[in-house]
């Protein structure tokens, strides 16, 4: 039964990295292309910044999420290989 509760709580904890992630992303790409107007306002390089946004910073963005993600992932597998549980 405790190795049941290692997985159920490995599982857990890696769907909520998984979902925790999409809102975020999701969220940011709809904050960005909602306020767009807005932050074409702002110039960044020569660039409004909405169009930098969309064009490239959120590229970027999702980029060092996916890095992030991948890190907090394997923190997760090697508390779950390590764990006595197993």
């Amino acid at each position: 039964m405790s190795e049941r509760s290692a997985q159920g709580r490995y599982r857990l904890r890696t769907t909520s990295i998984a979902v925790l992630t999409l809102a975020v992303v999701l969220g940011t790409i709809s904050a960005v292309v909602q306020n767009a107007t807005a932050l074409d306002q702002i110039s960044l390089l020569g660039f409004p910044l909405g169009f930098y946004l969309l064009a490239q910073g959120l590229l970027i963005a999702i980029v060092a999420a996916g890095f992030w993600v991948t890190s907090l992932q394997n923190r997760a597998d090697i508390a779950f290989i390590e764990s006595d549980e197993v």
